[in-house]
C-alpha cells in the first residue's frame, strides 16, 4: 500500500515559488557535471541503476490528493534508456542543456527529473541532471554526483562497493514530526516577532539602488514606504545570468582568512554584498536579504539525498562606526540564532513579516538571495572535474548569487541570476566588482571601519 507524505518546510518552501509566479520552471536545478576521464556509458547506466535504488530521492513522485500536495516513494525504478549526446563544441552544450534548464520539469505527471550523459568536444565526459528542486537541492545534487562516480568506480575497478547513502524518507518522517511540534512552533513564533520587531519596518535596498523605491513613494505620496511592489512583481519575473570567476590568487586570500579566522564564506561574501546594498541605498543601516542554506549538519545528512534546503531571512543592522570584523560578527550572531530555528518553515515566518508590517505578497524586503555551494573537493581529488548551473529563465528574488570553488581555475566561481526588467548588467557588475574590492579591503585591514569601505564604493 503507497505511503504519502506531506510537503516538509523545506519543500513547502519552493513549492511557494510555484503558487506566487506565472512560471514554474523556478523550482527546479539543472547542472552538469564533468570529469576529464574517458567513460564508458553502457558501465554508467548500470551505476544510475544501482544509484536509484541507493538514493531514494530520485525515487520521489508527487501528486494531488483531494487539493493538496503529496508525496510518495516508488519501491523501484529503472532507466532502460538514457540519452547521449556528443556535442562538437561547448557553445552547443551551453545551447543545448540552457533550452532544456528553461523547460518544466513537470513533477506532478510523474516526471520529478531528466538525466543526459554527454560527452565534450574536448573529449571530457559527464552526467547532465535537471531535477524538481522539491525532490533535491543543490547539496543534494551533490550527494547524487559524488555517490554516482563513487558506484561507477567500484563496478569498473571492483573492491568495495561505497557506502549505503541513508533514506530521505527517514528525514521526512522526522522533519513532519518537527514540524507539528507546537512546543517548537510557539518558540520558534516567539523569536521570529521579537526578531522582526527589533528596528521597526525592514528597508528594501536593492542592490539596483533606490529609483524603485523613490518612484513608488512619490506615485503613493507616501516618503516614509520601505518596501516597492515592483521588484517582486510576477510579471517581472523574467530573468538572466551574468557569471564572473575571482582569480585563484584573490581566492586564495579569501579562504585562507575563512579558515583562519574561522568566518563561514557565506557570511563574508554576504556581509559584502549587503555593505554594497548600503552603500548605494542612502548608506542605510538595515540590510535585509535571504540565504538559502543547506539544512546538512551530520554526517548522516551529508550523505542523504532530496532537498533539505532552508531560506533564511538575515536582517542585518549594522552601525557604519562598526568595524570589517564586528560587521562580520554581527552578521554570525543573526545566523547563529536563526540557525537555532532552521526547522521553523519559512512559510509561517514570512508570512509573519507580511501581516506584521501590511506587506502583501509582492512587496519583498530581502535586498537579495545567496547560496554558498561546498563543491567536495577533497573527495574529488583524484578527477579533473567541472561544475556547471544553468539559468531558470525565471524567477521569484530580484538577484539569486549562486557561489562555489571553482575546480577549474582555482578561483570561485560566481552566478548572480538577476530579473532583467529590474537589474541590469551594469548593476550586476558593480554589486561583484564592490563586492570582491571590499573583501579584499576587509582582509588586508580587518579593523577598518564600514565607514570607509562605504566611501570607496564605485557606481
Amino acid at each position: 500500500m503507497r505511503t504519502y507524505y506531506d510537503l516538509i518546510p523545506s519543500q513547502q518552501n519552493m513549492y511557494m515559488l510555484v503558487k506566487f509566479s506565472f512560471h514554474k520552471e523556478i523550482v527546479q536545478i539543472p547542472a552538469s557535471f564533468s570529469i576529464e576521464k574517458d567513460i564508458d556509458f553502457d558501465i554508467l547506466k548500470k551505476a544510475l541503476n544501482i544509484e536509484l535504488e541507493r538514493n531514494d530521492s530520485l525515487r520521489l513522485r508527487f501528486k494531488k490528493v483531494d487539493g493538496e500536495i503529496k508525496q510518495y516513494f516508488l519501491d523501484e525504478f529503472k532507466m532502460d534508456e538514457v540519452p547521449i549526446k556528443i556535442f562538437s563544441s561547448d557553445e552547443e552544450m551551453d545551447e543545448y542543456f540552457s533550452k532544456d534548464a528553461v523547460t518544466p520539469v513537470h513533477f506532478l505527471k510523474n516526471e520529478t527529473f531528466r538525466i543526459v550523459f554527454f560527452e565534450r568536444a574536448n573529449g571530457h565526459k559527464g552526467v547532465y541532471l535537471n531535477c524538481s528542486h522539491l525532490a533535491i537541492d543543490a547539496m543534494g545534487m551533490m550527494v547524487f554526483f559524488v555517490d554516482l562516480l563513487g558506484v561507477y568506480k567500484y563496478l569498473v575497478n571492483g573492491g568495495e562497493e561505497p557506502k549505503p547513502l541513508f533514506k530521505y524518507e527517514d528525514y521526512i518522517i522526522s522533519e513532519l514530526e518537527k514540524s507539528n511540534d507546537e512546543k517548537r512552533l510557539a518558540k520558534g513564533q516567539k523569536f521570529y516577532q521579537e526578531y522582526f520587531a527589533k528596528g521597526g519596518e525592514p528597508f528594501y535596498a536593492g542592490v539596483h539602488g533606490p529609483e524603485l523605491l523613490l518612484k513608488e513613494r512619490k506615485k503613493e505620496k507616501n516618503p516614509d514606504l520601505h518596501v516597492t511592489k515592483a521588484a517582486y512583481a510576477p510579471f517581472n519575473d523574467k530573468a538572466e545570468v551574468a557569471s564572473y570567476c575571482i582569480s585563484g590568487d584573490e581566492a586564495k586570500k579569501i579562504l585562507d582568512f575563512c579558515v583562519k579566522n574561522n568566518v563561514a564564506p557565506e557570511t563574508l561574501f554576504t556581509f559584502a554584498m549587503r555593505t554594497y546594498c548600503s552603500a548605494i541605498n542612502f548608506r542605510t543601516e538595515d540590510v535585509f536579504f535571504n540565504l538559502m542554506c543547506s539544512k546538512r549538519i551530520t554526517y548522516k545528512d551529508m550523505r542523504t539525498g532530496g532537498c533539505m534546503a532552508q531560506t533564511l531571512q538575515v536582517r542585518t543592522i549594522i552601525p557604519e562606526t562598526n568595524t570589517f570584523m564586528q560587521g562580520l560578527d554581527e552578521i554570525f550572531k543573526v545566523r547563529t540564532q536563526l540557525y537555532r530555528y532552521l526547522s521553523f518553515p519559512f512559510v509561517y515566518a514570512r508570512g509573519m513579516l507580511m501581516k506584521m508590517y501590511n506587506h502583501s505578497t509582492t512587496q519583498g524586503v530581502a535586498s537579495f538571495m545567496f547560496s554558498w555551494l561546498p563543491i567536495p573537493l577533497d573527495r574529488l581529488a583524484e578527477f579533473k572535474f567541472d561544475f556547471k548551473t544553468y539559468n531558470l529563465g525565471r524567477y521569484f528574488n530580484p538577484l539569486y548569487a549562486i557561489c562555489y570553488p571553482d575546480p577549474q581555475s582555482g578561483g570561485v566561481m560566481m552566478h548572480y541570476m538577476y530579473r532583467c526588467k529590474i537589474v541590469t548588467p551594469e548593476n550586476v557588475k558593480s554589486l561583484h566588482e564592490n563586492m570582491v574590492k571590499i573583501i579584499l579591503s576587509g582582509i588586508e585591514n580587518p579593523d577598518i571601519l564600514i565607514k570607509d569601505l562605504l566611501d570607496a564604493v564605485e557606481r
